[in-house]
């Protein structure tokens, strides 16, 4: 039990930590799904406001939109170049904004794979991060040049269209049909509680002040439009007056000249089952809307992260398993770390052959002792064999045999008597002086 302890205290004091951390990390990230999520009609921590009263103080007008389709309809209501902030970009409807009037600039915050993929967007994730890391533009873009580093590196994009990348891809900007698309990799420059730190509010503002209007599409619920679904009911069609309803050989699947006008089953035989129609393309959607791949499945979707977090329990916990090893390979011999008597030592190891229950072992240790005294005193080599020892030592070969070549003891009694024999071998040959006299 004690044992065990120790090697589970270890990892469940691990696992607390790190479940701590993932724990405390998701609680500090924001939610989109939060209604005070980059609002601009509210001041928090999460929400907005500061940087829409930043604007309009610099003279662009602010005008919030609670759907897609209302940010598209404010947007071309005056057929005037817009800047569209897109503050969710998974929960908006990014085919929507194709209809905005030309020259307009779109800023999507952090957008997923996901939500580019529906956007049909040139660009991609490249990176993500575990959080937001300010760095320097490293770009020639005027606009980022000015704010210098800022908070936006969580997220990092690549496009292989014709655009600008600054703050190593976690900011791109590149043109989609007659826009201007901006993806920025992390919310932090437009937050309230970040939008004072570093180069964020010059970023922040110089991104959405690029226009004198600016629609702020604050969607914090899936927005998406209503799938297309075919009518109940079949159109009904009047033939013309003087219209033959008769099939003809090419209507009901014959060959012109046949006779029979019958056809192979499914070509138009009345008869043979229907044949399905082949679908058409997507899953019924409308065609402007985009039908791309599917979204990757739940493994695919998780981020890099955990797996860097899963990785390292596993080779911390091989690395305790390895530590807490009683032994890897062969026994070896080390010097005792003090000075201990010899009767403590001896007592010692056999209590634990006595735990053990190892009498083979414990055996095995005193006839080998046994034998080197033997070998020894008797001028033999140390790898002697019982007949070498015991003509050497003048006793008889089947005494010497029974009592140095024995089976292992199976009882504690047994092993009693094996000690005591060779005990007595080994007087009897090292001390025989002594032997006679107790004789006598």
């Amino acid at each position: 039990m004690k044992r065990w302890m120790r090697a589970a205290i270890p990892f469940a004091v691990l696992t607390t930590l790190v479940s701590g951390t993932l724990i405390v990390h998701a609680i500090e990230q924001p939610d989109p799904d939060d209604p005070e999520y980059l609002a601009p009609d509210q001041v928090r921590e999460i929400s907005g406001g500061t940087l829409a009263e930043r604007l309009r103080a610099r003279g662009v007008t602010v005008e919030r939109a609670t759907s897609t389709e209302a940010a598209v309809q404010a947007a071309t209501a005056a057929d005037a170049a817009v800047t569209l902030f897109v503050t969710t970009p998974d929960l908006a409807d990014l085919t929507a904004v194709r209809r905005l009037p030309a020259g307009s600039t779109i800023v999507a915050v952090d957008p997923s794979p996901s939500a580019l993929r529906r956007s049909g967007w040139p660009a991609e994730v490249s990176r993500t991060h575990w959080t937001t890391a300010v760095t320097a533009p490293f770009c020639g873009e005027k606009l980022a040049n000015e704010a210098g580093p800022a908070a936006v590196r969580k997220t990092e994009y690549r496009t292989p269209a014709a655009g600008t990348t600054c703050y190593q891809g976690a900011l791109v900007t590149f043109p989609v049909n007659r826009h201007s698309v901006t993806l920025v990799g992390s919310p932090d420059p437009f937050r309230d509680d970040r939008i004072t730190e570093h180069g964020n509010a010059t970023l922040a503002v110089g991104l959405l002040a690029q226009h004198e209007r600016l629609v702020w599409l604050d969607v914090h619920t899936p927005d998406r439009p209503p799938r297309t679904t075919p009518p109940t009911t079949p159109p009904t069609w009047t033939p013309p007056p003087g219209y033959d309803e008769t099939p003809q050989p090419w209507q009901t699947g014959g060959i012109p000249g046949d006779g029979d006008g019958r056809g192979e089953p499914g070509d138009g035989d009345p008869g043979a089952p229907a044949t399905p129609a082949t679908p058409p393309p997507g899953d019924g959607e409308d065609e402007g809307l985009g039908s791309g791949p599917m979204d990757p499945p739940l493994l695919q979707s998780l981020p890099p992260a955990l797996w860097a977090t899963l990785l390292l329990i596993v080779l911390v916990m091989l690395a305790l398993a390895a530590a807490a090893a009683r032994r890897l390979g062969a026994p070896v011999a080390e010097p005792l770390p003090s000075r201990v008597p010899a009767n403590e030592t001896m007592l010692g190891h056999a209590r634990l052959y006595q735990r053990a229950r190892a009498r083979a072992a414990s055996h095995d240790i005193l006839r080998t002792a046994a034998r080197r005294r033997l070998a020894a005193h008797l001028g033999l080599p140390a790898d002697a064999d019982s007949e070498a020892i015991a003509a050497q030592a003048g006793l008889p070969v089947r005494y010497v045999r029974d009592i140095l070549d024995r089976h292992p003891p199976e009882s504690n009694s047994d092993l009693v008597e094996a000690a005591t024999l060779l005990h007595r071998l080994v007087r009897d040959v090292t001390e025989p002086h002594r032997h006679e006299g107790e004789q006598s």
